[in-house]
C-alpha cells in the first residue's frame, strides 16, 4: 500500500463501504477498521467486484510464509464479509471437471449396469 495508516481518512472510508455493504451493514469490520485501516480502505475500494472476492479469500488464506494470521474477532468479520460478498455472485463457478461434471444419473446408470 503506497500510504500509511495515518494517512487514510477512515470516516470517509467508514462512509464509503457502508454505502456499499447497503443491507449488510451489519456486517461493517469495526475490528478491522480500528486494527487494520488499510484492509478496511482497500474493500472500501473493491467491494462490489470479483476483485474483492480474490482480497477476501487472500485475507483468509495467505500463500505467504510466516504469517501469524488476523486475531479471532478480526478473521470473524473477514468471514462475515466474505458471505455478504458472495451473494454478488461472483466467485468461480465449477468447471464441470471432475466429480462436479459427472452427470449423477449417468454415474447411477453406469454403476448399476452389467458391463462391470
Amino acid at each position: 500500500m503506497g500510504q500509511s495508516n495515518e494517512d487514510l481518512d477512515i470516516p470517509a472510508i467508514k462512509e464509503k463501504l457502508l454505502a456499499k455493504l447497503g443491507d449488510n451493514a451489519a456486517c461493517y469490520p469495526a475490528q478491522i477498521e480500528q486494527r487494520f485501516p488499510h484492509v478496511l480502505a482497500r474493500l472500501a475500494d473493491l467491494w462490489g467486484t470479483r476483485e474483492a472476492d480474490r482480497y477476501l479469500d487472500s485475507l483468509m488464506v495467505s500463500d505467504r510464509p510466516n504469517r501469524a494470521g488476523f486475531p479471532p474477532d478480526v478473521a470473524m468479520e473477514v468471514f462475515r464479509l466474505s458471505s455478504a460478498h458472495s451473494a454478488y455472485g461472483f466467485a468461480a463457478k465449477a468447471s464441470g471437471t471432475g466429480w462436479a461434471g459427472v452427470d449423477e444419473a449417468a454415474l447411477a446408470k453406469k454403476a448399476f449396469s452389467d458391463d462391470r
